[in-house]
């Protein structure tokens, strides 16, 4: 993948991000947006991510046959973990989110140590597509959170309050696309310092 290819997929990347955030606060208005869904939305984004890093390893002709069979093997173990069937609660959620996580690591791992220096641009991209999946499941944790508050009043508020941390992630995303296209490390570091507070924000969250 050379710089332009980099560049052009960055930018469907923010595209993407930007438009499923636009589709969260849709769903937060209407009082539609169900976790257990939105957990299914992040994992298809995933799925589709996938099937793009093993078309480049098909293609691949500079990788020695035990590499292209482990880095494989770690895509099918992923794939796997993203079929489970639907995740019907926090503990359910939870439950999948760490085994998911945890072979997104040992992918971007065999990655690191199969992929020649020609596939170092489409790892950082599965290394980005990895930070935005884990901030996605930073909301949908706070979602089921929501669905089991007792009271209605504070579940109201609480969801306006998360409502509108994703206008502000969406307007800051929105400001990355007029600012960092053409500055790839500029739009790297504000990919990195977004997903960073999203994740604070998170962790602050259930420790009120």
């Amino acid at each position: 993948m050379d710089a332009n290819q980099m560049k052009d997929q960055m930018k469907d990347f923010v595209n993407n991000w930007q438009a499923r955030l636009e589709e969260m606060q849709m769903q937060f208005s209407l009082g539609k947006m169900d976790a257990t869904e939105a957990f299914e939305k992040q994992k298809d984004q995933l799925r589709g991510m996938l099937v793009g890093m093993k078309d480049n390893l098909d293609k691949a002709t500079d990788m020695a046959e035990d590499k292209t069979t482990e880095m494989r093997t770690k895509l099918e173990e992923l794939r796997v973990q993203l079929a489970l069937g639907k995740a019907d609660g926090m503990d359910a959620f939870e439950a999948q989110r760490k085994q998911i996580e945890l072979a997104m690591h040992e992918l971007y791992v065999a990655g690191k140590h199969s992929f020649s220096s020609n596939y170092e641009k489409g790892l950082e991209m599965f290394d980005r597509q990895s930070e935005a999946f884990k901030t996605g499941l930073d909301i949908v944790k706070i979602q089921y959170s929501l669905a089991k508050m007792d009271a209605k009043d504070e579940a109201e508020e609480k969801r306006k309050e998360l409502n509108d941390k994703i206008v502000e992630l969406n307007n800051q995303f929105k400001g990355m696309q007029q600012t960092a296209m053409d500055n790839m490390e500029e739009m790297n570091r504000q990919l990195r310092d977004n997903f960073e507070k999203m994740k604070v924000y998170a962790e602050g969250w259930f420790k009120k």
